[in-house]
């Protein structure tokens, strides 16, 4: 495709993100089929724009009237979703260009990732004669939650949130949606790129940095085809919003793997990887990772390193401890006087150095009290809160306290509470009141070590920008 300006970008990616009306070419009723299952999540969705259903061997689809092709719709489309046999779509992307549609997102699958590079031409041909950006093909669609519109085939919903997951792969779509609603996690907009014949990770970024709802972006990526421009636009995006990276295909066989997948060449795993970081990307390693940052960068920007551990378990307090060490951040030991303050009301087999264990007794005023003195530390810019489930008290009370204190001090607090069923109650609390919730020594350490990544990165940039 050819090169574009940053404004004709936006403006392109609106109307595939925010279209007024959509044309779903190869709608069914069978939600055992793709075509269905899309049906399904769009006329159940809570969008306002038209839905027009286009099959031309069916005249109603659950109700609704279909028409036999997109020429045939009466109103105006903006965005055609394109769930038919691989060999058909070349011929549907000449009728929306004649129908005057500016966006596609296919969801076929038949073409570049099959070694099929002949027909996936075809479309793109097809598509730069018609003026049409397309998303895809051989993806799980997009959801945008901010206007109720879900175009995918996936049966899990989305919850309605901050974080973009802009991503190749369709299953990981699919996953990071059933986790998430386990989660109460929730997300702005889903962009599965697929095969990326066209619109791919820079298009969706330019689009996203100006998205109001969305505040921070998470990246799967599997290949990397224009680098340069990517690491650019990166580099722009980063400046006002976190951006934390996956890269997948960083070995021979997962190299290989990435090709058969989404046809995609990962390029050298250390290049691609040091200019992600340079390009101010949060690089994690894991799909785990991958959320566990982009829930972390929701909370404020770190000062610094230096990190308060406070558990009512030692052993954990300890783990947590060593687990900041090890990745490069702080657990300074707490002043002299703290410590004073800090003995006044705990009991005396508490320990009030750094981590503090405050004893499985430890409830709601005491995690207050505690949190009270930490956060006023200038010495401390993050905090570590930890509950594990003792049977001596309940989860409910501390993740209360950490809410309350964390909306009171403005410094990043991150929950590690430890547990099954008997933690829940705490957990949702702490979702529900802003704050990341973390089930291990290494996952919270990680998610730290990332906020404090971007927050350095910031800190620079605005040095830059002030000289």
């Amino acid at each position: 495709m050819r090169n574009r300006g940053y404004s004709e970008i936006l403006l392109q990616m609106k109307r595939i993100m925010e279209p007024r009306s959509v044309a779903i070419v190869g709608a069914s009723g069978k939600i055992e089929k793709v075509g269905g299952a899309v049906t399904r999540n769009a006329l159940e969705s809570d969008y306002l724009g038209k839905i027009y259903l286009v099959n031309p061997n069916t005249t109603q689809i659950f109700g609704r009237k279909v028409y036999p092709s997109l020429e045939e719709v009466p109103g105006e489309v903006d965005l055609a979703e394109i769930v038919v046999p691989a060999p058909i779509v070349p011929t549907v992307m000449e009728e929306a260009a004649r129908k005057g549609v500016k966006g596609a997102v296919i969801v076929s699958a038949g073409f570049a990732e099959v070694g099929k590079t002949s027909l996936q031409a075809q479309v793109v041909r097809a598509a730069e004669a018609g003026g049409i950006r397309v998303i895809g093909p051989n993806c799980f669609g997009i959801i945008n939650t901010e206007i109720g519109l879900d175009l995918s085939f996936t049966f899990s919903k989305a919850l309605k949130g901050s974080i973009a997951f802009v991503s190749q792969s369709g299953a990981m779509c699919c996953g990071t949606l059933d986790w998430a609603y386990k989660e109460e996690i929730g997300f702005s907009k889903f962009i599965n790129l697929g095969n990326k014949c066209d619109v791919d990770e820079s298009d969706s970024l330019v689009y996203l940095m100006e998205d109001q709802q969305t505040r921070i972006i998470a990246m799967y990526v599997e290949g990397v085809t224009d680098g340069r421009r990517l690491f650019e636009t990166m580099k722009l995006v980063s400046r006002r919003k976190p951006i934390v990276v996956l890269k997948a295909g960083i070995t021979e066989p997962g190299a290989r793997a990435a090709l058969s997948h989404t046809a995609s060449i990962a390029g050298s795993a250390e290049i691609v990887k040091a200019a992600l970081k340079q390009s101010g990307a949060v690089v994690v390693d894991d799909i785990e990772e991958l959320f566990d940052a982009a829930q972390v960068l929701s909370q404020p920007q770190a000062a610094g390193k230096n990190v308060a551990v406070l558990s009512n378990a030692g052993g954990l307090g300890v783990i947590t401890t060593d687990w900041c060490h090890r990745l490069g951040l702080k657990v300074p030991q707490l002043p002299a006087q703290t410590r004073e303050e800090l003995k006044s009301f705990l009991l005396p087999i508490a320990s009030t150095y750094n981590p503090i264990d405050v004893t499985g007794s430890a409830e709601y005023d005491c995690y207050k009290r505690v949190l009270d003195v930490v956060s006023k530390l200038e010495i401390i810019d993050l905090i570590i809160p930890i509950f594990v489930s003792q049977g001596l008290t309940t989860s409910d009370g501390p993740a209360r306290a950490v809410v309350e204190e964390w909306r009171k001090s403005g410094k990043p607090m991150l929950a590690f509470w430890m547990g099954g069923n008997s933690v829940m109650d705490g957990v949702k609390i702490l979702r529900r009141g802003g704050i990341p919730v973390y089930s291990s020594p290494a996952r919270v350490a990680k998610a730290a070590t990332a906020l404090v990544t971007y927050s350095e990165y910031r800190k620079k940039i605005t040095a830059s920008e002030t000289v």
